[in-house]
C-alpha cells in the first residue's frame, strides 16, 4: 500500500523491485490518494493542484505505452487528480 505518489511511479516501482524477493513476491500495488495521472501539460489546466506538484512526472510514459507497469497498480484518487481524464478511462 502506497500513500500519495504525486506521479513518482518510477521511484515507487524501483522501491518495490528492491523489496520483493522470489519467495515473497508483491502481487499488487494499491496507491491511495494523489496519484496524479497527468498525461500532458494540458491536463494541468483541468485540475486543482498546488504549484509544487503541478508538473509532468512519470505517468505519461506509462500512459503512452513507452513503459509498462511491472506490477498490477490500482489507485484511489485524491484531491489532485484530472477528473476529466479519469472519466475517459473509468475502467482502466
Amino acid at each position: 500500500v502506497q500513500g500519495c505518489s504525486h506521479g513518482e511511479l518510477n521511484q515507487i516501482y524501483a522501491s518495490l523491485n528492491n523489496t520483493q524477493t522470489n519467495t515473497n513476491p508483491i502481487d499488487v500495488l494499491l496507491c491511495c490518494g494523489d496519484f496524479q495521472s497527468i498525461r500532458n501539460t494540458s491536463d494541468l489546466s483541468h485540475m486543482a493542484v498546488p504549484s509544487k506538484f503541478a508538473a509532468l512526472k512519470d505517468f505519461p510514459s506509462y500512459y503512452s505505452g513507452e513503459k509498462v507497469a511491472p506490477i498490477l497498480t490500482i489507485f484511489v484518487g485524491g484531491n489532485h487528480e484530472n477528473s476529466c481524464a479519469l472519466q475517459e478511462l473509468c475502467f482502466g
